[in-house]
């Protein structure tokens, strides 16, 4: 007895400092950028690096004074945010239509849309790069909106399907039967059912298009930049990062972030958790 008890106590350590690990090992990168947009210029290199100083805001104030940061911040939010809902809004009435709809080819088209999600985005950027260009819309937001929109939707519509297959059929027909349509009875009846749903998807579409990289590197030049592109330009040479700036930049970037996981973790743990037991 005695045996076991140890084996249970010497397993549940392991666990223990295992997750401490990996909570230490994700969470030190965020720690030292938060450090290092803190620290003054003569020592920000310093080897071994510094962990005591005096902060300063610095970085902070040198990068926000001329606004132009502020500007690719909200670029990030107004892409991230419409590219979302768009995307979560059309991606559903796709998988409610999917589910209840029947038609030829339905499940070659349902593979046909969810293929392009396993393509990488390097293979396909060179020729959206020379479609947006042939149609001159290069460098705008409302470029990136429907583009991002546009890649997050076989997601929502795999992730959206599973959770309207839990919706009772009788609700459906019993709006039906009261004289509603069937576009009534999705957004009167269906949509709020799957509320739970709606947002863990929303929050993983939110994330996943404000840490689009490549894509909004490669479209825009000036006005649409986002704030992760944005950090690669605050250089002084070819040869030097400002790596104060690129820091300060880093962490406001993933701030949001942050924030916007540990607020609405528990609705998005409560979305997967109830499409997965219903």
């Amino acid at each position: 007895m005695a045996t076991v008890r140890r084996r249970q106590w010497i397993g549940s350590l392991g666990v223990a400092l295992g997750t401490i690990g990996l909570i230490v090992a994700s969470l030190f990168p965020v720690y030292y950028m938060l450090i290092t947009s803190l620290k003054p210029a003569n020592i920000l290199l310093a080897q071994p690096p510094r962990f005591l100083f005096t902060p300063t805001l610095d970085n902070y104030v040198q990068l926000l004074a001329d606004g132009k940061f502020a500007h690719y911040y909200m670029n990030s939010i107004n892409v991230a945010f419409w590219s979302s809902l768009i995307a979560v809004l059309i991606g559903t009435m796709m998988a409610f239509a999917f589910n209840r709809v029947q038609f030829k080819l339905r499940k070659l088209l349902f593979f046909l849309i969810l293929v392009p999600r396993s393509f990488p985005p390097v293979t396909t950027v060179i020729p959206i790069f020379f479609a947006v260009r042939a149609l001159g819309m290069m460098d705008q937001v409302i470029t990136l909106i429907i583009f991002e929109a546009a890649v997050r939707l076989p997601l929502v519509i795999w992730v959206m399907r599973t959770f309207l297959r839990s919706v009772p059929n009788e609700l459906v027909e019993a709006a039906l039967l009261d004289g509603c349509t069937l576009a009534g009875a999705f957004f009167r009846i269906v949509l709020p059912v799957v509320a739970p749903g709606l947002v863990a998807v929303g929050i993983i579409s939110f994330i996943d298009t404000w840490n689009a990289f490549l894509v909004p590197l490669v479209l825009t030049n000036f006005d649409a930049v986002t704030a992760p592109v944005a950090i690669l330009s605050y250089m002084q040479s070819e040869e030097r990062l400002v790596w104060g700036i690129v820091a300060t930049g880093g962490f406001l970037t993933i701030l949001p972030i942050l924030i916007f996981s540990l607020t609405l973790h528990k609705f998005l743990l409560r979305g997967l958790t109830s499409g997965a037991v219903k």
